[in-house]
């Protein structure tokens, strides 16, 4: 009795062990916040680079992280600047279905090709489907090193 006694005591100790393990490290995960939430400056252009009133697209890479998987995302966004110290950023992506805007500097409009969407230079809905503006992107400009930053 006496040895098996000790072998219960190991194989329950054993199997204890391993789950406090799984344990914790599902429990890490679970309570971990998203990396998709996360947010970060990236340098977008400088001020020279820009024409006062007219949206010059950039395409930007962005780190993205779903579990284990990540990826670098292309993000495109308009910088229009007002000529002087003021940045607004839009993002390119429709409202309506997500597709791609392109500026038509001839109309003065933004124009989505999927489905007829047309959006003004502050990129307000002007006509077609889509049901909101444009999103508009967080800017910072950084004097110091002359450039242009948005938060993506």
């Amino acid at each position: 009795m006496h040895r098996r006694r000790a072998l219960a005591v190991f194989v329950n100790s054993a199997v204890a062990l391993i789950a406090g393990g799984l344990t914790t490290l599902l429990g890490a995960f679970a309570l971990r916040p998203p990396a998709s939430g996360q947010t970060r400056w990236i340098r977008a252009g400088t001020l020279n680079d820009l024409t006062p009133n007219v949206p010059v697209p950039r395409v930007l890479a962005v780190s993205r992280q779903d579990g284990w998987y990540r990826e670098r995302a292309r993000e495109t966004v308009f910088l229009v600047w007002d000529g002087d110290k003021g940045v607004h950023a839009l993002s390119a992506t429709c409202t309506h279905l997500g597709c791609q805007v392109r500026w038509d500097a001839v109309a003065t409009r933004f124009r989505c090709p999927c489905h007829g969407g047309v959006f003004d230079a502050e990129g307000n809905v002007v006509e077609g489907p889509p049901p909101r503006p444009l999103d508009r992107v967080e800017v910072r400009v950084d004097t110091a090193a002359d450039s242009v930053l948005v938060r993506l």
